[in-house]
């Protein structure tokens, strides 16, 4: 904005879900994860359950604005995509202190293949940036959208009084290849700015690619089609 302008608030208690789901007419199952709060990881096994029920071959999840959450969270939502033992996350400290990786529980209970496109924005963050890096090195999902907000430290709260604390960061979060979130967030396979006037007229260009990708048959860039096999 170039000038000041008043905008009236009325205060209330603004109750965020923790997702919801679509079944487009066009056969795509939409997933929208708006945080990895403590509900996310039983709400997003529900989400799955509805997918595998629709029968749909093209799963989108959508992660625009989702500020992140608990990493555990990440990781088990990883773990519908990724087989076990497979690198999700690494946590690096310095000194010569091991890395912590964490990987995949492998909850593989999808039987078809499918294919999955992620949209990803400037408010994307921290657990939002594990998922989607973990899935895009894997070659499972494309990434569509803006560049990612880029919050990987991990942080420790250490009691300094019975009413002060220090916030301390004493870790970076990697991707499986060895990137740091924090460095510049993540780039995805397909840069789809959604402008101001985009919003004032309704409508979604990062949405419509990531359709497109969904209905062209195209493999992720990162390497084979999306799928979850049976067990």
């Amino acid at each position: 904005e170039e000038k000041p302008r008043i905008v009236p608030l009325t205060r209330e208690i603004i109750t965020i879900p923790t997702l919801k789901t679509e079944m487009r007419s066009d056969g795509v199952f939409v997933i929208s994860l708006y945080s990895f709060d403590a509900h996310a990881t039983k709400d997003f096994y529900e989400a799955m359950v509805a997918f595998d029920r629709s029968k749909s071959t093209k799963l989108l999840l959508d992660l625009r604005g989702n500020p992140g959450g608990f990493l555990d969270a990440a990781v088990d939502i990883a773990s519908y995509f990724l087989p076990a033992g497979e690198e999700v996350v690494r946590e690096r400290y310095d000194g010569n202190e091991e890395e912590n990786v964490h990987r995949s529980e492998g909850h593989e209970f999808v039987a078809r293949p499918f294919r999955t496109v992620i949209l990803v924005d400037k408010g994307s963050a921290s657990a939002s940036e594990i998922l989607a890096g973990a899935l895009k090195e894997h070659g499972v999902a494309d990434l569509v959208g803006e560049q990612t907000f880029g919050k990987g430290s991990v942080q420790e709260l250490i009691a300094i009084t019975d009413d002060t604390a220090l916030k301390l960061t004493v870790a970076e979060w990697l991707t499986p290849n060895g990137v740091s979130i924090s460095q510049a967030g993540l780039t995805p396979d397909y840069v789809v700015v959604l402008s101001d006037e985009d919003i004032t007229e309704g409508r979604d260009p990062q949405l419509d690619k990531a359709i497109e990708l969904l209905h062209s048959g195209k493999f992720p860039k990162a390497g084979d089609a999306t799928t979850t096999p049976a067990k």
